[in-house]
């Protein structure tokens, strides 16, 4: 049974509860209750979301590529960790440690896939060193590679085959800049469907001519993640061909990820980054125009990008129709009629 002066208590709080709070009161719970809300989207995003780096400057720059269609975009993108997921095989990780090469090709590679023992190691001279071991051991060999790819660790990025279906369907050229290996990175992409005429790859590519094992690799220097800004010539047929294509979509897990369009003429460039599982996304923020965060983020913000572009030969935007589609889902506008929205063409 309760006590007088608990219940003389009780009453008081239900007194104090009652009472509607003041100005300074409300302001505090009110910034109380965004700050909650920050923690929580940020720990969000930090999990599995993406985020542009700067809204209104990310906002600007899609608005923009929107205007665009099909015919005057291109997608210039990376492999390793970008179409696939952060936590893959890497192509010559995926060479180098294989159990289906020989073991002194093995033995001699591991101290190159073991930063820590090596350190001597760095840069451009580490693809010289992975390269030079290919060619002397004679691996892969040729009819290995659809074997070595099959069974690594090696996964798509989610929505990054839809995403290459769609920029197929829709003949948007797509040239993949990678440190990696040309015949691994085919492979890859025969085996899952996404090996199509509006892909090319520039890489570093095993050279066979009648063997079974690589004589060399080419090209000499080779691509690596600090000489990616050489793009412009060694893929050069490419931006030949596409000379008209004056709006770039770039992708990449590197901050060097940005370089290959460094020396291409464009008008409009729009950039996402995936941070994988990297603790600190502050450099990815200032290089790209996005992050995905988390090693299977996905490539959606792309998609919805690609889907803006073509959705402009229709007249109407497609992130508006994403909108209205939202509102129809909640019963708001069941009836609306959407707008009509002019896009206004690239300037050449």
């Amino acid at each position: 049974r309760a006590q007088p002066g608990a219940v003389a208590s009780n009453n008081a709080i239900a007194m104090m509860l009652a009472k509607p709070p003041s100005n300074f009161e409300a302001a505090i719970i009110g910034a109380m209750a965004a700050i909650s809300a920050l923690l929580v989207l940020r720990a969000r995003r930090q999990v599995c979301d993406w985020s542009p780096s700067a809204p209104f400057h990310w906002e600007r720059k899609r608005a923009a590529m929107a205007d665009l269609t099909a015919n005057d975009v291109m997608v210039i993108t990376d492999f390793d960790a970008t179409i696939t997921t952060g936590d893959s095989e890497q192509c010559h990780d995926l060479v180098g440690g294989s159990r289906l090469l020989s073991n002194d090709f093995r033995k001699d590679f591991a101290p190159l896939l073991d930063w820590t023992t090596d350190a001597n190691i760095d840069g451009v001279p580490w693809w010289d060193a992975a390269h030079k071991l290919m060619v002397k051991h004679g691996m892969p060999p040729r009819q290995l590679i659809p074997r070595l790819v099959r069974e690594a660790k090696m996964v798509p990025r989610p929505g990054a085959l839809e995403l290459l279906k769609s920029l197929e369907q829709h003949n948007v050229p797509v040239l993949i800049v990678s440190a990696g290996l040309s015949d691994v990175i085919e492979e890859f992409l025969r085996q899952h469907g996404a090996l199509s005429e509006n892909v090319v790859i520039c890489s570093n590519r095993l050279n066979y001519d009648a063997d079974v094992a690589p004589k060399s690799v080419t090209p000499d220097p080779p691509i690596t993640s600090f000489t990616k800004e050489y793009a412009y010539s060694s893929a050069s047929a490419f931006f030949a061909r596409h000379k008209d294509r004056r709006g770039i979509i770039q992708l990449g897990d590197s901050l060097t990820d940005v370089d290959p369009a460094k020396k291409v003429p464009y008008d409009h460039l729009i950039s996402i980054g995936f941070l994988n599982e990297r603790p600190d996304g502050r450099k990815h923020g200032d290089a790209f125009d996005a992050v995905v965060c988390g090693n299977a983020g996905s490539v959606h913000p792309v998609a919805d990008l690609i889907e803006d572009i073509v959705s402009a030969k229709a007249g109407v935007s497609a992130a508006f129709k994403r909108a209205l589609s939202r509102s129809r889902d909640v019963g708001g506008l069941s009836r609306s009629r959407s707008p009509s929205m002019s896009s206004s063409s690239s300037s050449k």
